[in-house]
C-alpha cells in the first residue's frame, strides 16, 4: 500500500471515529453532547446516524487533501 492510501485511511478513519463517538455520547449522555440537523435536535440512531456521517464528509475531503499532499512529497524525482 502506498504512502498515499495509508494516509487517507488514518485520516478518514479518525474522523469517521470521532464522529460515532459523538454519536454515542450523545447516545449515553444526551447533555453532554449536541447534535442538531437543520436545527432540530437529533436523539438516540439518528444522532449516530447525523455525526458519522459527517465525520465521514469531513474525512475525506481532508483524507484527499491529506494524500494528495503525501503522494507529491513521496514521488520520485524525474530522471531525464
Amino acid at each position: 500500500m502506498t504512502p498515499a492510501k495509508k494516509a487517507f485511511r488514518w485520516v478518514f478513519g479518525i474522523c469517521l471515529g470521532l464522529g460515532v463517538l459523538l454519536g454515542l455520547v450523545k447516545l449515553i449522555a444526551p447533555d453532554a453532547a449536541s447534535v442538531t440537523w437543520n436545527g432540530a435536535e437529533m436523539t438516540g440512531l439518528g444522532a449516530i446516524a447525523v455525526a458519522g456521517g459527517i465525520g465521514a464528509f469531513f474525512g475525506l475531503i481532508f483524507g484527499l487533501i491529506i494524500a494528495g499532499i503525501v503522494k507529491l512529497a513521496t514521488r520520485g524525482s524525474a530522471k531525464a
